[in-house]
């Protein structure tokens, strides 16, 4: 009985271990908590627009995200400017985030879990070596990635798939970013509703014109803006506790660094959720509570079987 009785507790500690897993990178759209509204900024930076972006953030004292690369609209690994942009984008209370090395013009659900390995692992080492900060918070190019794709990006330490629940469409040509936002906004209310809204700190519009408007009407609705840390109630950093540590201080940026640019010319077939598809998001959430609660009951059952033990 002894040996039974050790064998069950062997795999009560197996099966919590696994559910722990299963509960750890999740995928968010919004924030925890009514009336917060996250600013968020993709596939800088860019010596066009970011600073723009980070002028109009600093008069209106708002504090948002960017999701950085390393080498898209520049060679931040080379170029001492997209550099201090990162830097600065920390020193003013800004969160870092990923959004992949070299932004893969398919996104990533093509590539081989060796070559995401790649695209994450030289973007958060190159971060790390200009603000000291490792980041914990990942959204994908495209808003797509398959069920493989979330399992590499939570083994290397990542704890959120960070999405959105409002796209400015602002890269898009003929679209009116502006509009874009009213569409979501007039049908939403502060005490019920909030925000992760999706901008790109490369496209003029939003440096020139959107956020200057957008930014004082979100603050007369009632919204409170927040950073991505604050709108979930986790850390944005692996190695540092951003909620109790803003705007920490890091190495200085450093002038060259010889980063190797992965190769992204072979593929997958997975399945791909689109992040912009509700339905998807929320079968793809509501499969993960499922799976966590048959675990679960598992679970309960040996630990109800030791009792007789």
């Amino acid at each position: 009985m002894f040996t039974l009785k050790k064998y069950l507790l062997l795999s009560v500690a197996a099966l919590a271990s696994i559910q722990s897993v299963s509960a750890g990178y999740k995928n968010y759209d919004k924030c925890i908590k009514p009336g917060d509204f996250a600013l968020t900024f993709d596939d800088g930076p860019t010596n066009e627009y970011t600073a723009m972006v980070l002028d109009v953030l600093k008069k209106e004292n708002v504090k948002a995200t960017f999701f950085v690369n390393g080498k898209n609209c520049m060679d931040v690994a080379n170029d001492s400017e997209a550099q201090a942009l990162i830097k600065r984008e920390v020193d003013e209370g800004h969160i870092i985030a990923s959004h992949t090395y070299t932004h893969p013009e398919d996104g990533i659900t093509k590539l081989t879990d060796q070559q995401l390995t790649d695209e994450i692992s030289i973007l958060n080492e190159l971060i790390y070596d200009i603000t000291g900060l490792k980041p914990a918070f990942f959204r994908p190019p495209k808003g797509e990635y398959t069920e493989e794709n979330k399992h590499v990006i939570e083994s290397l330490g990542f704890t959120a798939n960070i999405l959105w629940n409002l796209d400015s469409n602002d890269w898009r040509k003929g679209d009116n970013a502006t509009a874009n936002y009213f569409s979501y906004l007039d049908k939403a209310d502060p005490s019920k509703d909030s925000f992760i809204a999706l901008n790109h700190d490369i496209q003029k519009v939003t440096a020139t014109s959107n956020l200057q408007i957008m930014i004082p009407i979100i603050r007369d609705l009632g919204y409170n803006f927040v950073t991505i840390d604050e709108c979930l109630g986790m850390s944005a950093y692996q190695n540092v506790n951003s909620l109790e540590n803003k705007g920490a201080n890091g190495a200085a940026p450093t002038q060259t660094m010889d980063k190797a640019v992965p190769n992204v010319t072979e593929g997958n077939n997975s399945t791909i959720v689109i992040a912009d598809n509700k339905s998807n998001l929320t079968k793809s959430s509501a499969d993960s509570t499922r799976t966590i609660s048959y675990v679960s009951a598992v679970i309960l059952v040996f630990i109800t079987l030791l009792n007789f033990f």
